[in-house]
């Protein structure tokens, strides 16, 4: 009866350890290439800014590996990441910058309990230049080199503008 006790137990770990073996635990291509770390830093009007997303569009050749990016903390500084993982695959890019915010806006309940916020207005706080891989003037080339590759992005004088209203979220 003990002998059975232990195999039970022994097929079932097995099992258990194959099936967990075989799920992918990410989204990260299997041609998933080296990454290099890579660190911006935003300034407006001399200050850091915090709370801005700063992502990477490929330039050329760059790759196809467009989900680089990262939020600034408050000292101005994101590090820049691709899949989840801390750095950047070899290539040239536009860096794209952008900080937005909902504003006002009420909560309101469904019947079902389910909470929203309706009539709140979005507004961007850095001049939409610099989130256009066509206009923005800040690229960086991801090289194979030791340390942290590091650039400073300055998004010049501080706005306030309305982009659109969110109907509901």
């Amino acid at each position: 009866m003990k002998t059975l006790f232990s195999f039970l137990c022994i097929c079932v770990s097995f099992t258990f350890i194959s099936i967990c073996g075989c799920w992918k635990t990410s989204n990260i291509p299997a041609d998933f290439p080296k990454i290099y770390p890579c660190e911006i830093t935003v300034v407006q009007e001399g200050k850091p800014l915090a709370d801005a997303v700063v992502s990477f569009s490929p330039i050329g050749t760059a790759g196809k590996y467009s989900s680089c990016s990262g939020s600034t903390d408050t000292s101005g500084l994101a590090s820049i990441k691709t899949y989840a993982q801390n750095g950047v695959p070899l290539g040239k890019y536009k860096v794209l910058i952008s900080k937005k915010k909902d504003e006002g806006g009420t909560e309101v309940e469904d019947e079902f309990g389910s909470k929203s916020i309706k009539g709140a207005k979005v507004y961007s706080y850095v001049d939409a230049k610099y989130s256009d891989k066509d206009l923005t003037p800040f690229e960086i080339e991801i090289k194979e080199q030791k340390g942290v590759q590091t650039l400073q992005c300055d998004v010049g004088a501080a706005i306030r503008q309305y982009i659109q209203d969110v109907v509901e979220y």
